[in-house]
């Protein structure tokens, strides 16, 4: 018997048929599956061709067996029909992973209950080289054979600003977050915990921009922009209240496997990272021009030079500290002036507050670009230290960009603890470039799940 956790992890309301939590065999999911009137022809055939014996879980003898029920059950999980090169890369996991988890053994114990989760919510290569918005299936492999020494998992993700567009206005953030996506996203990691066979305890944290004086170094400077020049920092906080309060209920939800979920504040980690910054290159930091410092190019300075700084100068704003100071400061005060005034909440505490933002967000445009560039770079850099030295930690993406720079440091910063044992890594989550709704398990997208 091959049994696995069900978790509803459809974009569309087409499944759910099987309550979320619930363990059952492969073959009676596939048979409640089968009794539905959406299953496409090409699913259909495989499912009906199946047989409950001689299917090897290594997926080394008779192969067809294998593939035609691994696209059965991605199928039963997601209602998403995989391309046989998708269901492929499930096998050639299975053989990257280290000796000891080949076994027959433990094969029946990945095959067809976390591997379906790990290839609906991870696309992957076999080049090793980084692809952004792919994973290396040897990166696939070691994060599977981490999980194997760590039986009290805890799975951390960071969320962006849930940004949407209108009609009008492009740089603006969403009214409300679509709670049944972000149920798909989180459901997909419970998927992956859950049917982890070694794990006694399983956790999951996600961190989201509050409405807080920080706002501004987890968004786009073009977005909060659109609401400071228009007297709405006030509907800005609005929003990201509201989005942290929609995300948190989701995340309170009681587990029937009793995974403990939690929203936590990012400002933590923004601190945490700015506080690094300054106790390591001054507190000057944020005007220094790396690229001609005479301060030495540590590793985390040359990442943030080579790699990151390209990508932090495609996000910089219309303006920035090339201005002459004092027409800088007479715009920020007229800004905040102009957005207290408008505030439909004139209490001190709130007024206090969108001074706070918009002295915050001026106090990062005048950051240097290597800087913010460094900035970005230590995120990721004090990411992958944590889950090198805090052990029973993970890292799932599901913040809406993947770059080179973003793997680059998690790697650094993984390795600059000098981590012994069995390896970890950074896995991203499926995102499409544009909205789909297409059948296809290409067509699948749990990162930025707002949109």
């Amino acid at each position: 018997m091959r049994n696995i956790v069900y978790y509803n992890v459809s974009l569309n309301d087409t499944l759910g048929h099987v309550a979320d939590g619930t363990k059952l065999d492969i073959m009676a999911l596939i048979a409640i599956t089968l009794k539905q009137s959406f299953v496409p022809d090409e699913i259909r055939n495989k499912m009906n061709s199946l047989r409950k014996d001689g299917i090897d879980p290594r997926g080394i003898e008779h192969s067809g067996r294998w593939e035609n029920l691994m696209s059965s059950v991605i199928f039963c999980l997601c209602g998403q029909v995989p391309l046989r090169q998708e269901v492929l890369r499930g096998r050639q996991i299975m053989m990257a992973l280290p000796k000891e988890l080949r076994t027959i053994e433990n094969a029946e114990k990945i095959a067809f209950s976390i591997l379906p989760y790990v290839l609906i919510g991870f696309k992957t290569h076999l080049d090793e080289y980084f692809q952004a918005d792919s994973n290396i299936v040897a990166d696939v492999a070691t994060f599977i054979a981490s999980l194997h020494e760590n039986p009290t998992p805890v799975a951390r993700s960071f969320l962006c600003a849930h940004r949407g567009k209108s009609l009008t206005e492009k740089h603006i953030l969403i009214d409300s977050v679509p709670v049944k996506k972000a149920q798909v996203t989180l459901n997909l990691i419970k998927g992956v915990l859950v049917n982890d066979p070694w794990a006694t305890s399983r956790s999951i944290r996600w961190y989201q921009q509050g409405s807080t004086e920080w706002a501004c170094l987890n968004m786009f400077p073009e977005m909060f922009l659109n609401y400071l020049t228009s007297g709405r920092i006030a509907l800005l906080l609005s929003l990201l209240r509201k989005h942290f309060v929609q995300i948190h209920e989701v995340m309170a939800t009681p587990d029937p496997n009793q995974i403990n979920t939690g929203l936590e504040d990012l400002d933590k980690v923004t601190l945490e990272v700015l506080s690094f910054l300054a106790e390591k290159y001054g507190e000057a930091w944020r005007l220094t021009d790396f690229s001609k410092s005479t301060t030495p190019k540590d590793a985390l300075v040359h990442t943030a030079l080579e790699v990151t700084l390209p990508e932090v100068v495609r996000l910089m704003p219309f303006y920035s500290a090339m201005q002459p100071g004092k027409e800088h400061q007479n715009k920020k005060t007229l800004y905040i002036a102009q957005n207290i005034e408008s505030a439909p909440d004139s209490s001190p505490e709130q007024t206090d507050l969108i001074r706070r933002v918009i002295e915050r967000f001026f106090e990062v445009q005048v950051m240097h670009p290597t800087a913010k560039a460094l900035y970005e770079t230590a995120f990721y850099y004090l990411w992958g230290q944590r889950c090198a030295t805090r052990k029973v930690e993970i890292a799932i993406g599901i913040d809406r960009d993947h770059n080179r720079f973003q793997h680059v440091a998690w790697e650094h910063g993984y390795h600059a603890c000098g981590k012994e044992g069995v390896a970890t890594t950074l896995l991203y989550a499926r995102r499409t470039a544009e909205r789909s709704d297409g059948t296809a398990l290409s067509d699948y997208c749990l990162r930025q799940f707002w949109r």
